[in-house]
């Protein structure tokens, strides 16, 4: 490997795996809230940040990636709204 193009952390001596104590405390992890905002259309958020949306379409949940609902993507179908919301913050 030409040492001209290492990476900036290889050149500047800094390791890249992770230690002890650089994993987050879970306790300190943002709050996720699950909001009805409309009938069959809830509002999940990551502390103050809108992840996205579920839909419930009668038989099924639609998880729906994005801040802004008229926009907002699919990215799965589930029977329950636990595994939706899962499936949304994993998107």
């Amino acid at each position: 490997m030409n040492p001209a193009y290492a990476p900036a952390d290889r050149a500047e001596g800094r390791s890249s795996t992770t230690g002890v104590n650089d994993v987050a405390d879970p306790r300190e992890a943002p709050a996720i809230s699950v909001t009805e905002v409309i009938a069959g259309i809830h509002r999940v958020a990551l502390g103050t940040a809108t992840v996205g949306y579920i839909q419930f379409t009668g038989d099924r949940f639609v998880s729906l990636l994005g801040s802004v609902y008229n926009t907002s993507v699919e990215v799965a179908q589930t029977l329950t709204l636990d595994t939706a919301v899962r499936r949304l913050l994993l998107a």
